[in-house]
Formats: C-alpha cells, sequence, structure tokens
C-alpha cells in the first residue's frame, strides 16, 4: 500500500505554491546580511505540511510525530542556504576561472539542492516511507537538482526586460519557480520510489 495520497499531496502543494507567494516579504526583522531565516524555513514547512495532510494511514498521524516532522524539515530548510555556501567549496577549482556572474549562483543552488534533498529525504524517510532504498535517494537527488538546474537556465535566459524593469518582482518569482519546481521534483521521486515497489510486487508474488 503506497504510503502516499498523490492525488491529494499535489494539489496540496499547488495550494502550498500560493500561500508561499503570499508570504513572500515574511520575514523576522533580525536578519543577518540579508539571510531570510523565515522565509527558507517556511519552504521546508510547506512541503512537510502537504506530506502530513496526504498520509494513507491517519492512524500514523500523530500530532506530536507530525509536528516534529514538520519542526525538522523546516529547520532542514533554514539550514539549507548555509549548508549549499559551505559545500559551494568543492566546485572553487571550477568556478576560479568563472567571472562573477549567475553561473557561480546556480552553482551554488545546484550544491543546495543536493544536500537539501539528501537531509529532507532522510526525515522523509525516518518518519514516514522506511521502505525508500539508498537508489531512492539518488533518484531523488539527481531529480531536485536537474529541477533546480532547469530553472537556473531559464533564469538565465529570461529577457533583461523581464529583470530590470521590475527586479524585485522577478527576482520573487524566480524563487517561487525554483521552490516549486523543487517540491515537485521531490514529491515526483516519491512517487516513482513507491509505483516502482508497488509495480514488482506482483513480480515477488509469482516468484
Amino acid at each position: 500500500m503506497k504510503v502516499i495520497r498523490y492525488s491529494i499531496h499535489f494539489p496540496a502543494l499547488i495550494v502550498a505554491g500560493f500561500v508561499f507567494w503570499l508570504a513572500r516579504d515574511l520575514d523576522l526583522p533580525a536578519s543577518i546580511n540579508n539571510f531570510r531565516v523565515v522565509h527558507y524555513g517556511l519552504m521546508g514547512l510547506l512541503h512537510a505540511l502537504a506530506i502530513v495532510v496526504s498520509l494513507r494511514d491517519r492512524k500514523a498521524i500523530r500530532p506530536l510525530k507530525a509536528f516534529g516532522f514538520i519542526a525538522l524539515a523546516a529547520l532542514w530548510s533554514a539550514f539549507t542556504p548555509i549548508a549549499g555556501l559551505w559545500g559551494s567549496i568543492v566546485w572553487l577549482p571550477i568556478t576560479a576561472f568563472l567571472p562573477p556572474s549567475l553561473h557561480n549562483l546556480i552553482i551554488f543552488f545546484i550544491t543546495g539542492s543536493a544536500i537539501g534533498s539528501s537531509g529532507y529525504w532522510l526525515l522523509v524517510r525516518w518518519f514516514w516511507m522506511k521502505s525508500l532504498r539508498r537508489v531512492d535517494l539518488l533518484r531523488t537527488v539527481m531529480l531536485c537538482v536537474a529541477a533546480t538546474s532547469l530553472v537556473g537556465i531559464a533564469g538565465e535566459m529570461a529577457p533583461d526586460s523581464a529583470t530590470l524593469n521590475r527586479p524585485e518582482l522577478w527576482s520573487d518569482t524566480y524563487e517561487l519557480l525554483l521552490t516549486v519546481g523543487w517540491w515537485f521534483a521531490f514529491s515526483i521521486s516519491l512517487y516513482w520510489s513507491e509505483m516502482r515497489k508497488y509495480a514488482s510486487k506482483p513480480t515477488e508474488v509469482i516468484a
């Protein structure tokens, strides 16, 4: 039996996208070097909430367990940009030959995407989907990095009229696309993992 009801989960992600857009200016006054803690934490909180509300086994959703999962997802999401910045050090041999531009920024996003998806996948496995395997982790990271890369490339190809005329609106839209694209890539990887497991059961029974 699948753990997540995806007919509920994916529409919940769309609603989460609208909430994320409406809350784009929400942040605590005491931000450090423009590091928007509340904003980044909201990314993980909304996706974790979309998972909890779409779990198939309602008996497994104990309030304390659900709160712990959502809280840890929010904390990890808030920490991920810092981890992505630290992890970007491994790209120094490459970025040293690149001019300071969006190319370096995309590398930062890709690194954060890989680190963030790995940690969040472990949380999902620990709390709800213990049948996930290492190959599922690899699939999740690859899909999340691919989604981040595609949005990053599309952002670089955007016309100057969109990026220069209204830079704040473009920045908010770009961040929304990165977030929602990452959300759906992560959830599609879970769906893929569960469908492969479900499809293999008849073969196991025959064997």
